[in-house]
């Protein structure tokens, strides 16, 4: 199977409506499969002590995990930290950043998708080196 096959079997996958595939052909097995989208949430009202009993084991746990929040790559691709080669990076371990503003760019066939953050808070770890690639699901890097 050559590139031009490879590009071919992905564009056609990623217009379709299929949510995974794999093909196997010769020596060579190609799995993919497309992220799926985040649920909807829906609040609903609930007695004070119960939401406030919810609300102190959120900020416990929170407090108490050694780990911060895990930002994973959407997609399968190259990291970048910065919009190009002579840019400073987007983030820095140590960086307090907004929900919303770009970490990082993953770049997925010849497309730049910039990955926003997904709340406010500092960037405690980059697990992820400039020009690395990148599989579906991988964390990227930690927010606190």
């Amino acid at each position: 199977m050559n590139n031009r096959e490879l590009k071919t079997i992905i564009k056609m996958f990623e217009s379709s409506s299929l949510s995974k595939i794999r093909l196997e052909r010769e020596d060579v097995t190609i799995e993919l499969e497309k992220p799926t989208p985040e649920p909807t949430v829906h609040h609903v009202s609930s007695p004070p002590n119960v939401s406030q009993t919810a609300a102190n084991t959120a900020s416990k746990s929170t407090s108490d995990g050694a780990q911060g929040t895990p930002v994973k790559a959407p997609l399968v691709g190259t990291f970048y930290e910065a919009s190009g080669p002579d840019q400073p990076p987007f983030v820095r371990e140590g960086k307090r950043i907004a929900k919303g503003e770009t970490l990082c760019i993953i770049e997925a066939m010849k497309v730049m998708n910039e990955i926003p953050a997904p709340k406010d808070g500092v960037v405690k770890k980059i697990h992820v080196a400039n020009g690395e690639m990148v599989m579906y699901d991988q964390t990227i890097l930690e927010m606190e």
